[in-house]
């Protein structure tokens, strides 16, 4: 008699499927229309848990191997990798029924694990190496890198990159991610809030939740059908060099109405050019929602039949209106730019047979990136052979403008500020902040003459300076920083009893430091000073002039678009200033109520930078300030056995400026545009002056003394550091 199965052959494979969760089937084994996976990630962390509490189930510690593989006994064993160590090696299950637990903080590689129905990731980022059977659950906040083959069904909680080969299908949970760079012979099914990516190929694609392209990570394969469902999206990504990726479809691509998410597009495609999102045998429906996170463009989806292409024209969205600060709106109405135009309608065309898609392709014959070329124009009525032809009149496009044209809402207002310069109007108030030493230098040696130390013919003096302040401490990293460095030489003599005469040379270099802006100065300073001392009353004069040689560094860079900018310039400083000052004696302190007035004048030369399409031409600049002080000084002498004294002094003022506190700096770009002003940063109309300051007469001849003078303000800062020696003759 001859035995008659109850159930078939086929429904008893899907009974054993079931109960491993997946059995190792190849593509080729698989009818064209993939099946649902045999169980659910749920489903299979039941299984999971139901085999850990079983009572033939035996728990084992599988250790750090040295050498060669781990074997387990032939029971029904739960391994699991545990501790501290890094576990890299291979491990045998053995016979029975075997699941292996990667619990490992670490991680580790898993170079091979043999005769094992499950992996389980619940610690750690590991790589599967080897040529693993069965299915897996990777558990939340854990990573599997798969550099391998894996047999059976991966269920996704965590963080999935497939660099290898899975052989049956993958399901990505809420919250999870998954990134394919490998081939998973079966279907890939994302849920809702989850994330897909990857150039690599599936067979079969359901996505529910986010599904990424771009150039960086590129487009998947599917060699048969693509499925969006309404609460998917697709985020689709273009540089600015207008490298793009394609879905590749051997079958269907149905768009049931999802969302197509378009984040940033290259500007020199701009009306001309446009990128096919998806290309398959055939696509059915279309995107229900196009959003489009561009300022300055319009994509427009077209649906051929077997592609869905996205082309792009300007709209009509200002520059300026995407710019957050005055000076972002005025460089933004300068721009010149293409005029807003409607979406060109691309013509339809039949592909010929032989152009479908097949329903297998290849993975090494599909590019994971297609080529960008603009839309070619033609005309109604063929040039005749003999008719001249005449040069295109039309200029070059800016490329740093087509950058800007193809950015999104989030970065098009920082690229509007990098692009247009706006630490060139703060190189005066930078120029004069590092000057302020030099009076202060001139101040300080006027006012430590001794005629009762017998040497009051005159006298020389040496004085190194260290200068710091910044400029918009309220704006963080956009604030302009600046240092100086530099050392000063001065003389004086007696012309009279009353009168005395001065003349300083200095020599100082300044560094300038702002967001992508760096600059240097480096400065040389003539000057002379006078001082009437009449009694208690004292009359000072002083008057510089000061040559800069500046240079400015810009980096410019956002929608991969990048350009190094430098610039060379010269300019000159003038100032002057006037100080009354009346001192008596307070309990052996001398007391100094002055009145103090001073004027400053910058004068820039024209400049232009030096690199690519963002470089600026910078019109000459020119600005006055006018400041009074009032102020009080204090000191007291000690004086010792052989000459030396000791003098301790402190001033304490308040400024304050008039007219106009900011600097304006009119510029354009060099390749195209129209002129524009910006500001600077606007000064502190009042700032507290502090000074203090020790002096060290070693001899009756010879004085050393140690300064530090600040300026504070509500939004700007300045300090300087004066060591001094002198020697009276």
């Amino acid at each position: 008699m001859q035995t008659r199965h109850v159930y078939p052959p086929q429904h008893l494979a899907l009974a054993v499927a079931l109960v491993l969760g997946c059995a190792d089937v190849s593509m080729a084994q698989q009818p064209a229309d993939i099946p649902v996976p045999a169980a659910t990630t749920a489903e299979l962390q039941g299984r999971l848990k139901a085999f850990a509490a079983a009572t033939d189930t035996t728990p084992s510690k599988v250790p750090k191997p040295h050498q060669g593989e781990e074997k387990l006994a032939d029971t029904n064993d739960l391994a699991v990798l545990s501790g501290r160590a890094k576990f890299v090696g291979s491990v045998d299950g053995g016979g029975g029924t075997n699941m292996l637990q990667l619990d490992i903080t670490k991680g580790g590689k898993l170079e091979e694990a043999r005769n094992f129905e499950a992996l389980h990731v619940t610690k750690g980022e590991w790589e599967q190496a080897g040529n693993f059977a069965g299915w897996g659950v990777i558990e939340p906040k854990t990573m599997l890198v798969n550099t391998g083959h894996i047999g059976g069904q991966i269920g996704v909680l965590g963080v999935f990159d497939n660099k290898g080969v899975v052989a049956n299908s993958v399901t990505v949970e809420p919250k999870a991610r998954m990134t394919n760079t490998g081939t998973v012979s079966g279907r890939v099914d994302v849920r809702e809030n989850a994330w897909f990516a990857g150039n690599g190929t599936v067979g079969l694609l359901n996505v529910a939740g986010q599904l990424e392209v771009g150039p960086e990570i590129g487009a998947p394969t599917v060699t048969q059908n693509l499925s969006l469902s309404k609460t998917a999206n697709l985020i689709y990504r273009v540089n600015a060099e207008g490298d793009h990726a394609t879905i590749k479809v051997g079958g269907i691509a149905h768009l049931n109405n999802a969302t197509l998410t378009i984040t940033s597009v290259p500007g020199e495609h701009i009306d001309t050019g446009g990128h096919t999102v998806i290309q398959a045998k055939k696509v059915e429906g279309e995107f229900g929602q196009v959003v489009s996170q561009l300022a300055y463009v319009t994509a427009q989806p077209h649906y051929p039949g077997t592609e869905v292409r996205l082309t792009y024209v300007r709209n009509g969205v200002l520059i300026e209106d995407a710019a957050n600060t005055p000076n972002g709106k005025k460089f933004g109405s300068s721009v010149v730019t293409p005029p807003a135009n409607k979406p060109p309608k691309p013509a339809l065309v039949d592909a010929p047979a032989g152009a479908q898609v097949s329903a297998a392709i290849p993975e090494d014959e599909i590019p994971t990136h297609q080529p960008v070329e603009p839309l070619k124009s033609t005309e109604a009525t063929p040039r005749p052979a003999s008719q001249p032809q005449t040069a295109s009149t039309t200029p070059k496009p800016n490329a740093a403008i087509s950058a800007l044209l193809g950015t999104n809402l989030i970065t098009a207002a920082e690229a509007i500020d990098q692009l247009g310069g706006y630490d060139t109007a703060d190189l005066g108030n930078a120029t004069l902040s590092s000057m302020a030493p030099i009076s202060a230098g001139m101040i300080s040696a006027m006012g430590q003459n001794h005629p009762g130390s017998g040497y009051a013919d005159g006298q020389v003096w040496v004085q190194a300076l260290g200068n710091s302040g910044t400029l918009g401490k309220q704006l963080d990293r956009y604030a302009l920083k600046h240092s100086t460095k530099g050392l000063m030489l001065g003389t004086d003599w007696a012309v009279s009893p009353e009168w005395r005469l001065g003349i300083i040379g200095s020599k100082s270099q300044t560094r300038l430091d702002g967001y992508r802006f760096d600059g240097g100065l480096d400065s040389w300073h003539v000057g002379a000073y006078a001082l009437r001392q009449d009694g208690p009353l004292a009359l000072r004069f002083g008057a510089t002039f000061g040559s800069h040689d500046g240079t400015t560094k810009r980096h410019v860079a956002f929608n991969r678009f990048s350009d190094h900018l430098k610039g060379r310039y010269d300019a000159r400083t003038h100032q002057a200033f006037t100080q009354v000052g009346y001192s008596f004696d307070v309990a052996q302190i001398d007391v100094e109520p002055y009145v103090h007035l001073g004027y400053q004048r910058y004068q820039r030369d024209r400049y232009t930078e030096k690199g690519g399409d963002a470089a600026l031409q910078v019109n000459s600049q020119a600005q006055d300030t006018y400041h009074s002080n009032l102020g009080l000084r204090l000191a007291r002498g000690f004086a010792f056995d052989q000459g030396m004294a000791l003098s301790p002094r402190l001033n304490v003022g308040w400024k304050h400026r008039y007219g106009e506190v900011r600097g304006l700096s009119r510029q354009r770009l060099a390749n195209g545009g129209n002129t524009y002003t910006i500001e600077g940063i606007e000064l502190d109309r009042d700032s507290l002056l502090v000074e203090a300051g020790l002096d060290l007469a070693v001899s009756p001849r010879h004085t050393l003394g140690l300064s530090y003078n600040s300026e504070t303000g509500q939004d700007n800062r300045n300090g300087a550091l004066l060591g001094q020696w002198r020697m009276m003759f």
